[in-house]
């Protein structure tokens, strides 16, 4: 339509979180020389951005701000070491602003006299980053598996991607890239793309303590999807288009672990309609010290070590990261603002995975066990707070402050009941027709409006039990209640009532009858999850329901708890589950166990680990 025209060329002003001149020009392609030098934690060289004059004030309407020069290029950085700046390879007048505690520097780049109309043109930057770089990890031998190399890793989302290079940092700022990265001869290096040969000009090593890697992603992406990881690594083939990376004490373990991959690809397609553009989807195992379970860079998902459960139990945090393959990297909201956009639209993708993989309980059961976080999360911030709305205020916020699963949740429920409008026979349709008209676009919450009001206008579907402003710009819990048949949790609830039963019940184990037998037919993790949830609360609410030792023994005997390596089961660490009588009983299990092992091997010291 003309609005999303409009709108997608002008990539407009309205992003308050960036300082970037995006509405004036438009930096299409990234060129990167990059040296990682682990020894002072900084990376060093060239960006050199391919510059488009994009007269985006006309194109919305606004008015041209006064303080804007038309020859005058501006991006964001933070922390960074400007050396030197050309343009058209002739040296240029740059300067930093003023630092915002939030949003860092602007750079000013002069484009007289080189730079003369339209462009395109060739601003190059000579920098490098600071050893306190927000966007960087750099870790000790000591801190990776290995104990012999240093680490480094980066995280962009959401405002980061200016500490790591200069650039318009917005998600509405969109850029195809190569680049060309010398480290340490024992390392290897990825990054968000694709991995080739390296340009001419930097093919060889500058001595034979060094490598160099080369990179391209031809498809454009924002700037918090730009990562790159560095450290002793290797590989196994995990599917047609997938490599798991690792450091290499743990490469076959990974290997395990993420072998579906190549299912939740394939299935993400059928979903979708829209095949998988970013050629490879590989999996880096990052070190602990990673802050996310999974981050969607693209053809790079950056994953947590512990997702490693050994049973596969954990691989679904997977299935959302390759959904954001296209919902998120493929279209991608405009600004932080309409962050739900890729959120819960990924919610959504991954629940319909879920369900083709084990069964349409799945959905149904993951969606209403999450609305409890997000009940927590609303009573959290306070139901009137900017925060629980679909699309926040951010003007002087950093977005991180604003991250929560209000986004994802809220988001999620406002796509499913969009599918209940609808029609589960058209809506099929809608979501391919939806994702090939934004791909490889940015849109905001209003276009997304624009679209599915035309879209569904064209069809006869009536819209008229949508709420809108509601729905997008009303703090709270959603203005619709999900309404699904949770048999799966019913499952886990019943489980827990029998644990709860008298002693007089329980059949001569000291367990309820059948569970001796170990862990019902399909369960899962999540199961387990909710069951430790009913066990809780029973407990919080009537003391005199805490489960004896005893029972608490066979209860570990007869499900493995104590053997578990998922990390949810292990530690429960729903948030606001776990009571401190349920803790206290728990410690009691494992100070006996701790005496009993002991007892039977002086070199056995670990006490179990509680399964709360």
């Amino acid at each position: 339509s003309p609005l999303i025209t409009r709108r997608a060329m002008a990539s407009a002003l309205a992003d308050p979180c960036s300082q970037a001149s995006e509405c004036a020009f438009r930096c299409s392609r990234l060129q990167l020389l990059w040296h990682v030098d682990f020894e002072r934690k900084v990376l060093r060289g060239c960006a050199e951005w391919t510059v488009q004059r994009s007269d985006g004030y006309a194109l919305t309407g606004d008015s041209k701000p006064k303080d804007v020069d038309d020859a005058t290029v501006v991006l964001d950085t933070k922390a960074l070491k400007i050396e030197a700046v050309r343009v058209e390879g002739k040296p240029a007048t740059f300067s930093l602003c003023d630092e915002h505690h939030v949003f860092g520097q602007a750079l000013k780049i002069s484009l007289r006299p080189a730079g003369q109309g339209d462009g395109p043109f060739q601003v190059s930057i000579d920098y490098e980053t600071s050893p306190e770089s927000s966007a960087c990890q750099w870790l000790s031998a000591e801190l990776t598996a290995g104990k012999e190399h240093p680490y480094l890793f980066t995280q962009c989302q959401a405002i980061h991607g200016r500490a790591l290079l200069p650039c318009q940092d917005s998600p509405g700022a969109k850029f195809s890239y190569e680049a060309s990265v010398t480290v340490p001869e024992w390392a290897t290096a990825l990054m968000s793309a694709r991995r080739g040969a390296a340009p001419a000009a930097a093919a060889k090593p500058p001595d034979a303590s060094t490598r160099v890697f080369a990179f391209h992603q031809p498809v454009p992406v924002p700037a918090y999807l730009f990562a790159i990881a560095v450290g002793h690594l290797a590989s196994r083939e995990v599917g047609p288009r997938s490599l798991v990376w690792s450091e290499p004490s743990m490469v076959d373990e990974v290997a395990h672990e993420f072998a579906e991959v190549e299912s939740f690809l394939q299935a993400a397609e059928e979903i979708t309609g829209q095949p998988y553009i970013w050629g490879q989807y590989d999996l880096l195992c990052l070190p602990p010290s990673f802050p996310y379970g999974g981050m969607e860079n693209p053809c790079l998902t950056f994953l947590t070590p512990t997702l490693i459960a050994g049973d596969r139990s954990l691989a679904g945090v997977v299935a959302h990261e390759v959904s954001h393959s296209w919902t998120g990297n493929l279209l991608t909201n405009h600004t932080w603002e309409h962050f739900w956009l890729n959120e819960g639209w990924t919610v959504w993708l991954e629940r319909r995975i879920e369900a083709k993989m084990h069964g349409e309980t799945w959905y149904a059961f993951s969606s209403l066990e999450a609305n409890d976080s997000l009940q927590e999360a609303v009573s959290r911030y306070g139901d009137s707070h900017n925060f629980t709305k679909l699309v926040p205020t951010l003007r002087d916020i950093d977005p991180d402050d604003a991250f929560s699963c209000i986004p994802y949740e809220k988001g999620f429920q406002f796509i499913h009941f969009l599918g209940e409008v609808i029609g589960s026979k058209a809506f099929p349709e809608y979501v391919t027709a939806y994702i090939g008209e934004f791909k490889m676009k940015t849109l905001t919450s209003d276009e997304f409006k624009a679209f599915t009001i035309s879209w569904c206008g064209g069809r006869g579907v009536d819209l008229s039990a949508v709420d809108w402003d509601e729905w997008l710009h009303a703090p709270g819990m959603p203005p619709v209640r999900l309404s699904l048949a949770n048999v799966e949790g019913e499952r886990a609830k019943e489980l827990a009532a029998q644990w709860l039963r008298p002693q007089s019940e329980m059949d001569p184990s000291g367990c309820p009858e059948g569970a001796a037998a170990g862990a019902p037919q399909g369960w899962r993790h999540q199961h387990w999850l909710v069951f430790f949830g009913c066990l809780s609360s029973e407990i919080d609410s009537e003391p005199s329901h805490a489960l004896s030792l005893e029972r608490l023994l066979r209860m570990d005997e007869a499900y493995g708890f104590s053997a578990s390596r998922n990390a949810e089961v292990v530690t429960h660490h729903r948030e606001g589950r776990a009571s401190l009588s349920a803790s206290l009983a728990l410690t009691r299990i494992a100070q006996h166990r701790c005496v009993a092992v002991a007892g039977r091997h002086e070199r056995e010291s670990n006490a179990v680990i509680t399964m709360w």
